[in-house]
């Protein structure tokens, strides 16, 4: 029988051997608006030091923690294991979620503790997180019970865009991503549409397209062929992007961007956590809860960075509005 999250939380703070918080395999959003959060609780009420804390991320995504150490699931894993692995789990529990500790996710705490000279450790999974935090997402709970157990930072931290990229960067750019999920269908309109949408903006100043030229989770780039005054990340940035830090790269691209658009989803609630004015573009609000959604929006008006979620016509609706 599992022990009550508060236990385990004083157990850890009263011992003193460091704490692997991870690894995290799942979505961006669920890891900007709740995970980092949870442990930013977490640390504030249980005064852990920084210094005791090893994050495993995700394509690199360890660089959003503030953590004395961090490591890539990547590391150890291959990302079609990856895959295949969190298929299997989601096939077994019906959910892509960190419902229930994995043999497997184990096993990449203890190799990461072996090549950081670790012996002995505590792991901090992020199954604790979504136990506690179920009655928020089957609307029990309102957000105000949400805010006892997340401590959502002003603005999340963004890693540096590396030197010899962001000298191929324009001094100003709008950053965009559009990938296909069930909020945002791959069919030919949408293409056209977004093609359209990216020259009008394109016209006023560059525009980079967030590719990474690979495939790493469920998402699939959508392809919009060439536009002008557009970049793609991923030509930038050469061989210096890989599976090992390709969501550390692209968050350090949206943080310097003076605005992001793409499919509604993580890397658009990320750009706003980064502080960076979005808009997040779905077809239909099917297969995703609304409550990810109001959690996003209340955090745009705690912290003034604009963030509006619509659909194609909506813009569409309003640009008629404007231009007559």
């Amino acid at each position: 029988m599992r022990l009550p999250w508060a236990v385990f939380a004083r157990h850890l703070a009263a011992s003193r051997k460091p704490i692997i918080v991870g690894p995290w395999r799942s979505e961006v959003g669920f890891e900007v608006l709740y995970w980092l959060p949870f442990l930013c609780r977490f640390r504030e009420q249980y005064r852990i030091s920084r210094d005791r804390l090893i994050a495993i991320g995700r394509g690199g995504s360890a660089d959003w923690y503030d953590t004395a150490g961090r490591a890539d699931l990547f590391e150890h894993l291959p990302v079609e294991v990856v895959r295949t692995l969190s298929v299997q789990a989601s096939q077994q529990t019906g959910s892509m979620k960190q419902h229930a500790d994995e043999g497997w996710e184990r096993h990449v705490c203890a190799l990461t503790a072996l090549s950081l000279g670790i012996r002995d450790y505590h792991v901090l999974s992020p199954t604790w997180m979504y136990q506690r935090l179920a009655p928020w997402w089957t609307g029990q709970q309102p957000i105000a019970w949400l805010d006892q157990h997340l401590l959502q930072p002003v603005k999340l931290a963004a890693p540096p865009v590396p030197a010899e990229l962001a000298v191929k960067l324009p001094k100003s750019y709008v950053a965009m991503r559009w990938y296909s999920r069930p909020t945002w269908p791959l069919h030919e309109k949408s293409v056209l549409w977004m093609r359209d949408l990216v020259k009008r903006v394109a016209e006023k100043q560059p525009v980079v397209l967030l590719t990474n030229g690979f495939h790493t989770d469920d998402h699939a780039d959508m392809e919009l062929g060439e536009i002008p005054n557009t970049f793609r990340l991923h030509q930038l940035a050469g061989p210096m992007m890989t599976h090992l830090n390709n969501l550390s790269i692209q968050s350090g691209v949206i943080a310097g961007a003076s605005a992001y658009v793409g499919t509604y989803g993580g890397l658009a609630q990320g750009a706003m956590r980064w502080g960076v004015p979005t808009v997040a573009l779905y077809e239909t609000f099917g297969q995703t809860s609304p409550a990810h959604l109001a959690l996003t929006q209340g955090l745009s008006l705690r912290t003034g960075v604009p963030f509006v979620a619509c659909r194609p016509a909506d813009i569409d609706g309003a640009l008629s509005l404007v231009v007559r």
